[in-house]
């Protein structure tokens, strides 16, 4: 069996060559990125309830950050929730989901946080630090959105998420609808702007990596994105030391399909785009790919789907 198709079959949804404790190493080189000052799309105080959603629909706000900050990555979400007469139980909703895009289709989520607990009459801030190879925004706008697990529909004494009832800002506002699918709060009737705030940090640091990577460190790609991947995925690699480089693609059986990049790279994070076709630019069939990384002897592998 073929280092590639063993790792295909690994169960876990990191395949990795090197060891986890080494993995884990180079993880600190964006822990000192300092965080940056706080996004956030309301500018009232957020005290104007909305008891309009069903279970399954969604509230959320779009986010850009400085052009020059990016790629980010997500530390903290704050969402405001209330009821009118305050007091209501905590409540357990859906989800949590950042996506890559806003309005008209911000597309499949970059990461979930599945069933927060939300309290009353709070600005409830939920910490995703922990999932640093998910919540990266590459560029440009991207949004946060809340998913109903429970209907407040027509009850003003059921918690929701609250706006500051100051203005609605054109394209900073969204819900998605059953039915109607994802449209803006402002057209909708919502005559304010969610209380949702992000907390971020730049994900390259103007220091030499060099000096960020401590000695040992391993070469590491991270997830592609988007995955599954309709039209094309992108991911990003870290080489802890100058080197030889190739990332390469491979399908089940360990037949390579493309390489997407191959040669000298200085230390450092780099970035490479896949766009689902083969070596002789034909679409490659749907199903599972490997992409890996192998730097300085070390490999680094993350699974891909191709979907028609």
């Amino acid at each position: 069996m073929t280092l590639v198709s063993s790792l295909l079959r690994h169960a876990a949804s990191v395949s990795l060559f090197v060891l986890a404790s080494t993995v884990v190493s180079v993880l600190p080189a964006r822990a000192q990125c300092p965080t940056e000052p706080t996004l956030q799309n309301f500018t009232g105080a957020g005290s104007t309830v909305c008891p309009c959603f069903v279970a399954g629909e969604q509230a959320g706000a779009v986010f850009t950050a400085p052009a020059a900050n990016y790629p980010i990555q997500i530390l903290r979400i704050g969402v405001g929730w209330g009821s009118a007469a305050g007091g209501a139980p905590a409540s357990v909703e859906a989800a949590l989901h950042v996506y890559p895009a806003g309005l008209p289709t911000p597309g499949a989520p970059l990461f979930t946080l599945d069933s927060p607990q939300l309290i009353d009459g709070f600005i409830n801030e939920f910490n995703i630090e922990s999932e640093p190879d998910e919540a990266i925004i590459n560029s440009g706008s991207f949004m946060v959105a809340l998913q109903f697990a429970n209907a407040n529909a027509g009850d003003p004494f059921a918690p929701t998420v609250i706006h500051d009832g100051n203005g609605c800002q054109a394209g900073k506002n969204t819900i998605f609808a059953i039915p109607g699918g994802w449209m803006s709060a402002c057209a909708a009737g919502v005559t304010g702007d969610w209380v949702f705030y992000v907390t971020y940090r730049r994900v390259d640091c103007q220091v030499g990596v060099e000096t960020l990577l401590p000695e040992g460190a391993a070469a590491m790609l991270f997830s592609p994105r988007p995955n599954p991947a309709p039209a094309g995925t992108a991911c990003d690699f870290v080489v802890p030391r100058s080197g030889l480089v190739s990332v390469a693609v491979f399908d089940v059986h360990g037949r390579l399909v493309r390489e997407l990049a191959s040669g000298w790279r200085p230390a450092g994070r780099h970035s490479v785009s896949w766009d689902g076709s083969d070596a002789e630019g034909a679409r490659a069939p749907a199903g599972m790919y490997l992409i890996q990384l192998t730097a300085g002897g070390m490999h680094s592998a993350r699974k891909v789907s191709i979907t028609d």
